[in-house]
C-alpha cells in the first residue's frame, strides 16, 4: 500500500518529471476506475486530454495535478494500486488500469494486480477537488498542517481511541496505514492498544515526533525517482521485509531496542506487529 512517505515522493517527482507537460492520450482499460467523478469512460478521456499539468499537490495519499483551465487531476491509489512514471513506449502490461501520454515523451501508467483495482481517478474543477476527493475537513496531515504537539495532544485526548487505529483513521489522521502505523508507534515506545486520551505530556510529545521521524526516514530510504517505486509495500523484489522498517513484518526477529523478539497480533481484524518489552 502507498502511504504518506511514498505518495509525497511521487508527488515531488510528478512535480519535477510531469508537471510543463499536456496530455496527448488517455487510455482507461478498467472504467471502474474513473468513478465517481465521471460517469463514463470516454468522460474522463475527453475532460484530460490535451490539458497541461500546472502543479502537483498532496493531501494525505490522494494526489491533486492542476491543469490548465482551472481544472484538477485527482489521483487517489488505495489497496495495492501504484503510479509510476514510464517511457511513452513501454508495454503498460496486464495490471495496468490506466495509462496517460504527453506529447513530449513519457506516460504515467497507473496498476494494481488486484481484480478490484484501488483506485480513484477523475478531473474536477479546481474549487470543487477537496471536496470530490472525500477528505475529512479537520483531519490532520503531518507533512502539510502546522498542528503544534499540544494540539496534537488535545486531539488524542478528544478522540478516545485505541493508537493503532486512530492514526489509520483518515478522520483524524491522512495518509497512514499498516506498515507506518506500527512503524511510528514502535518508535514512540507505545502500545498499539494504548487509548489516546491516557497519555502523558511526554508520551504525546514522543509520538507527534516519531510520526515526522519516521516519515522523514521512510522517504529518504524510498529514493527520489518513480522508477524506483515499483516495490510500494513493505517488502523487497526477494518478499523480504525492507531493511529501514524496525517492525513490521519482522515477527520473531529481535528488536533493536530491547532485543526480545518482535511479535505479531491481530488487533480488530489486522495484523499488528510491536515490541512488547519497550512497548508500553
Amino acid at each position: 500500500m502507498l502511504e504518506l512517505p511514498e505518495v509525497e515522493v511521487l508527488r515531488k517527482d510528478l512535480e519535477k518529471e510531469v508537471v510543463g507537460k499536456r496530455v496527448k492520450d488517455v487510455i482507461v482499460e478498467t472504467p471502474s476506475v474513473v468513478r465517481p467523478h465521471h460517469r463514463t469512460r470516454p468522460e474522463f478521456v475527453a475532460a484530460l486530454e490535451e490539458r497541461k499539468i500546472e502543479g502537483a499537490r498532496r493531501r494525505g495519499r490522494t494526489i491533486f495535478l492542476d491543469l490548465d483551465e482551472d481544472l484538477t487531476w485527482i489521483i487517489q491509489p488505495s489497496g495495492t494500486a501504484s503510479l509510476h512514471r514510464e517511457t511513452a513506449n513501454e508495454d503498460p502490461g496486464d495490471n495496468t488500469h490506466l495509462v496517460v501520454t504527453f506529447t513530449i515523451g513519457g506516460a504515467i501508467h497507473v496498476s494494481d494486480p488486484s481484480d478490484e483495482p484501488g483506485l480513484s481517478t477523475g478531473v474536477v474543477p479546481t474549487e470543487e477537488a477537496m471536496a470530490a476527493a472525500d477528505l475529512p475537513e479537520g483531519s490532520f496531515d503531518p507533512l502539510e498542517d502546522n498542528l503544534t504537539w499540544m494540539d496534537f495532544g488535545r486531539m488524542l485526548a478528544d478522540a478516545s481511541a485505541p493508537l493503532r487505529l486512530l492514526i489509520v483513521d483518515p478522520r483524524h489522521i491522512v495518509g497512514f496505514g499498516d506498515v507506518y502505523a506500527d512503524e511510528v508507534l514502535y518508535e514512540a515506545g507505545l502500545r498499539y492498544d494504548r487509548m489516546s486520551d491516557t497519555l502523558s505530556t511526554q508520551e504525546v510529545r514522543r509520538l507527534y515526533r516519531a510520526m515526522h521521524e519516521v516519515i522523514a526516514a521512510a522517504m529518504k530510504f524510498r529514493g527520489s525517482s518513480l522508477d524506483e517505486q515499483e516495490g510500494d509495500d513493505a517488502y523487497d523484489d526477494d518478499g523480504e521485509v525492507s531493511e529501514h522498517l524496525k517492525v513490521y513484518g519482522r515477527n520473531g526477529l529481535p528488536s533493536h531496542r530491547s532485543r526480545k523478539p518482535i511479535e505479531k497480533v491481530r488487533f480488530k481484524g489486522v495484523e499488528t506487529y510491536f515490541d512488547p518489552q519497550s512497548q508500553v
